[in-house]
């Protein structure tokens, strides 16, 4: 599994009043896009598809600080809410191995981009204490959403106050997980939270909304008595984004329409027929961003393939996230009902890496009629 490793690193940046993005927090983000390369992605047996991966980085940035004095030791402020902005560090991007450049939530030759839309959600959770009591306000909530107020490729994002002050580290998710799915725990503090891959319809509208899972690690450099200062380097993708497209093996000139798409695990084995549904990730402040990654959740008994369902628009290439995954069989079942001569019931198999981040076109893919 390819990592992306940055080194991290503190600066103050002089804040103004037009900065400020509303009184009670903000957040700057730049998403960039998913582009293709040469050398990775499914292979069969029989005949094949070359396949192309790359990766999907997400950047946050802000503007605000202060100064302390160089001749006065420096004091902890107090924990407050405050107005959080997270700036991108600029001298962080010439590190970062697979920079993309800007693109859009659609595919473009050899980009798949994606595309910040207003209201969308970016949930936080402060991981350098369990809980906090305020005299005034008593217990605090110290995990908030902030969400876009306008579509781009870089978008403001507000919210209520953030708990914080210098020093803490705040963890920073796409899409905000279910509170249900998101558990806090003392002594050491560390969290995890629930990501799923179940009820995709195969469109790129979908996939960026629900299943573009991103996490990273906003570090709070300085406060004032309203605001603070949050850095964060990158964010980094936890699924890998696979495009499929498929053909009868025997009449392989016209690709497939797909009504549903049902993928698990190939070959032999106590997960033969199956996929996961879903798969936690664990998190803590003493965990780099980059050395986070998603843990799938296998079942013995009761598990089932991954199926994606078109809702009867019947297209001939679906976008589909998945686990990444070093080397492994997987099964597709393809179920084409479109009332024309190629309907029925399609099976095949093929072995792929998946390194998180990347994207792979899988097109081509030759599939049997039973």
């Amino acid at each position: 599994m390819k990592k992306i490793y940055t080194q991290p690193r503190t600066e103050t940046v002089a804040t103004t009043p037009q900065q400020i993005l509303c009184a009670s927090g903000g957040i700057k983000a730049q998403i960039s896009g998913y582009k293709q390369n040469t050398g990775g992605g499914f292979t069969q047996t029989f005949a094949w598809l070359a396949g192309a991966v790359c990766s999907s980085l997400l950047f946050l940035g802000t503007a605000c600080s202060t100064n302390n004095t160089p001749d006065q030791p420096k004091q902890q402020a107090e924990l407050k809410p405050r107005m959080l902005i997270v700036t991108e560090v600029e001298s962080q991007k010439s590190k970062v191995e697979r920079r993309l450049p800007q693109a859009t939530i659609t595919e473009n030759g050899d980009v798949l981009g994606a595309l910040w839309n207003a209201g969308d959600a970016v949930f936080y959770r402060n991981l350098s204490r369990n809980e906090y009591t305020d005299p005034q306000e008593g217990s605090v909530d110290l995990f908030g959403t902030l969400r876009a107020d306008k579509e781009g490729s870089v978008a403001s994002f507000s919210g209520d106050r953030v708990w914080c002050t210098e020093d803490d580290q705040l963890a920073l998710i796409y899409p905000a997980p279910d509170p249900a799915d998101f558990t806090f725990h003392d002594d050491p503090l560390t969290a995890e939270y629930t990501i799923s891959v179940a009820g995709q319809d195969g469109t790129l509208a979908t996939l960026a909304k629900d299943f573009h899972h991103i996490y990273g690690i906003a570090s709070v450099v300085s406060v004032t008595g309203t605001t603070a200062n949050a850095e964060l380097a990158q964010m980094k993708s936890l699924l890998t984004v696979c495009k499929f497209s498929f053909v009868d093996k025997d009449a392989p000139g016209t690709p497939l329409p797909i009504s549903s798409l049902k993928i698990s695990l190939g070959g032999t084995g106590l997960y033969t027929g199956t996929y996961p549904q879903q798969g936690t990730v664990s998190i803590a402040q003493s965990t780099p961003a980059w050395d986070v990654s998603v843990d799938p959740e296998w079942e013995i008994t009761g598990g089932k393939p991954l199926t994606i369902d078109t809702k009867g628009v019947n297209p001939t290439e679906v976008y589909v996230a998945l686990f990444p995954d070093d080397g492994a069989t997987y099964s597709f079942t393809v179920t084409s009902a479109t009332g024309n001569a190629t309907d029925g019931t399609y099976t095949g198999t093929a072995t792929a890496t998946l390194n998180e981040g990347e994207f792979v076109p899988a097109t081509g893919l030759r599939l049997v009629k039973q």
